[in-house]
C-alpha cells in the first residue's frame, strides 16, 4: 500500500510540475514576476491528520508536537523535539510544524504566499461597523505586501468597497483591483498614513508572526531565514555567534489544569522600536494572541478555530485561523471568519502603480 503522505507529496509535485496553482496573476509593472510553485510535499487532510478538534484544539488523528519516536507522522530527520521541551528552538519548531508551515523532506519553512477568502464579519469604516460581503486577501511574505478586496454594508444599508494595498514601502487604496496598471482603468490613492497599520497586519498574521519569530531568533532578516528548517537554522546561527533578538518565557495555563503557555517577544520586521508578543497554546503550539506595541499604540490579534481551510480537493494540512479579531487600543477594527484559503505557493505580486511611486514611499 502506498503511504498516504508519500502519495500526497507525489500529487503536489505533479501539480507544481504542471504549473502549480495560479492566483492573482498580475505581473508587476517594470519588473519580472517571481516564479511561484516551489515544490513542497504535504499530506491531504484526514490522511494522517484528522479534523481539527475545535477552536484552538489539537488536531485529531496525528501525533501532537514534540512526540518521541516519530509519533507525529512523516517527520523529517533533521530535528525531533523532545516531548515537553521548553527551549526556544524546540518551541519555534513545534509552532511552525503544528501550523503545517514546514514542508519538503528537510521540513523547511516554505510558506511563501497566501490566498484567503472570508466568509463574513465586520470592519470599521469611519468609526462605524460595516458588515462584510467580501473580504479577499492575497499576500506575499517574500516580497512583503498584500492586496485586500473589501466590500461591506453599513447599518444604513449604504455599501462601501475598497482595495487596500501594501507593497514594500508603499501603501495605497484602489477603487478596483489593479487600478491604473492599465492606463485609464481605475484610480489609485496614496495612503501613507495607513502604512504602519498594514505592515503590522502582515507580520502579526498567522503566517507572518512565526516567520518573524524565527528570523528574530536566528538574528536574520525574514528574507534570509525563509526556506530553511528552523532548528537547523538556529543551530547554524548559534555556532556562528549570531545574536538572537527574540525571547521566550512561560506563563500559567489559561485555566487551572491546563499546560503552561509559551510567550515569544520579538521585533516587527522592518519597523524599528515595534515589538510583537505571541502567546501560544501550551498543547497545540498554535497562537491564540499576537500583540504589537508600536509607540503608544497597541494592536491585538486574537486567533481561534484553527483548521485546514484549503479547498476540499486540495487539503495539505496547512492550518489557518478560522476566526481573526483585530483590536487597536481596545477598539475592535476587524472581525473576519474564514471561508477558504490557498496555501501552497500560489503566485501573488502587488505591483505599485506609477502614480503611487511618484507620490513617494510611505516609509522613507
Amino acid at each position: 500500500m502506498v503511504d498516504r503522505r508519500s502519495l500526497a507529496i507525489g500529487v503536489f509535485a505533479g501539480l507544481v510540475a504542471m504549473g502549480g496553482v495560479i492566483a492573482d496573476a498580475q505581473a508587476p509593472a517594470g519588473q519580472g514576476a517571481p516564479a511561484g510553485g516551489q515544490g513542497q510535499g504535504a499530506p491531504a487532510a484526514g490522511q494522517g491528520r484528522g479534523a481539527p478538534g475545535g477552536p484552538g484544539g489539537a488536531p485529531a488523528g496525528r501525533g501532537g508536537p514534540g512526540g518521541a519516536g516519530g509519533g507525529r507522522g512523516g517527520r523529517g530527520t533533521a530535528f525531533t523535539p523532545v516531548a515537553g521541551a521548553k527551549d526556544m528552538k524546540s518551541v519555534l519548531y513545534n509552532w511552525a510544524w503544528s501550523m503545517g508551515m514546514l514542508r519538503s523532506g528537510a521540513e523547511s519553512e516554505l510558506i511563501k504566499t497566501l490566498h484567503y477568502e472570508g466568509a463574513g464579519g465586520t470592519i470599521q469604516v469611519n468609526g462605524q461597523p460595516c458588515t462584510l460581503t467580501k473580504y479577499q486577501m492575497n499576500a506575499n511574505y517574500q516580497l512583503p505586501g498584500y492586496r485586500v478586496q473589501i466590500a461591506c454594508t453599513r447599518a444604513n444599508k449604504q455599501t462601501y468597497s475598497i482595495v487596500e494595498n501594501l507593497s514594500g514601502p508603499y501603501a495605497w487604496d484602489d477603487d478596483i483591483p489593479g487600478a491604473e496598471l492599465v492606463p485609464g482603468k481605475g484610480k489609485s490613492t496614496p495612503r501613507p498614513e495607513t502604512y504602519d497599520e498594514r505592515w503590522i497586519r502582515l507580520w502579526a498574521s498567522p503566517h507572518g508572526a512565526p516567520k518573524a519569530a524565527i528570523a528574530a531568533a536566528a538574528g536574520l532578516p525574514t528574507a534570509e531565514s525563509f526556506g530553511q528548517n528552523p532548528a537547523t537554522l538556529l543551530d547554524r546561527q548559534a555556532a556562528a555567534g549570531a545574536k538572537s533578538t527574540a525571547t521566550l518565557e512561560w506563563i500559567a495555563g489559561e485555566k487551572p489544569g491546563l499546560p503552561e503557555r509559551p510567550v515569544f517577544t520579538f521585533p516587527v520586521p522592518g519597523m524599528p522600536g515595534a515589538m510583537m508578543k505571541a502567546t501560544l497554546d501550551g498543547k497545540t503550539y498554535l497562537p491564540s494572541t499576537v500583540v504589537v506595541t508600536n509607540g503608544s499604540d497597541k494592536t491585538e490579534f486574537v486567533y481561534s478555530n484553527w483548521a485546514d481551510w484549503n479547498n476540499p480537493l486540495f487539503k495539505i494540512e496547512a492550518l489557518y485561523a478560522g476566526t481573526m479579531v483585530e483590536r487597536k487600543n481596545g477598539t475592535v477594527l476587524r472581525t473576519v471568519r474564514a471561508k477558504v484559503t490557498e496555501i501552497g505557493q500560489i503566485y501573488v505580486v502587488v505591483p505599485v502603480p506609477e502614480s503611487i511611486e511618484k507620490a513617494g514611499p510611505a516609509k522613507k
